[in-house]
């Protein structure tokens, strides 16, 4: 068996200027069934603005997940509001139903960076489900800046 990875692929996520205090949800991706998948890479790039980050200057990324592509682990009206779809999320529950795949720290003041964070996605959601898709949470104090993207990247053994 050889160890092989796939195509880095886009994830829709609308987050481009997302404001301070706010959350966006990306559309579900559906895993390849034609491969053995062992492991998806996420990677997020966020570009920030002249202003400087304040209070806790990051973002945080989460997680979710269906079992059978249709029902959203979390899934409410009010709280953690993920169905697969691209959108604005009314409010992460606390404590919540989406899985923390960690920060991307903004340490870089009063300057327009692309900052990124990888992230490993079956380890944390505890294996490889149907869909899946992330939740971006600026907690920077301000909003990020125009380009905002994730990709990822299915590993898998052939």
């Amino acid at each position: 068996m050889a160890l092989q990875f796939g195509t880095s692929t886009a994830l829709t996520i609308t987050a481009s200027s997302l404001a301070g205090g706010a959350n966006r949800s990306s559309s579900a991706v559906t895993t390849g069934t034609s491969n053995n998948v062992a492991q998806i890479l996420c990677t997020v790039n966020c570009l920030t603005t002249s202003t400087a980050p304040s209070g806790n200057k990051q973002i945080v990324v989460y997680a979710y997940k269906s079992e059978d592509g249709t029902n959203y682990l979390g899934y409410s009206s009010t709280v953690d509001n993920v169905d697969g779809t691209d959108k604005a999320l009314t409010a992460i529950g606390s404590p919540s139903a989406l899985t923390l795949l960690g920060t991307i720290p903004l340490a870089q003041g009063a300057v327009a960076v692309t900052t990124r964070g990888v992230f490993e996605i079956t380890g944390a959601l505890g294996g490889v489900f149907p869909k899946w898709g992330i939740v971006l949470f600026n907690d920077s104090g301000t909003a990020l800046g125009a380009t905002v993207t994730a990709t990822y990247r299915e590993v898998y053994y052939t």
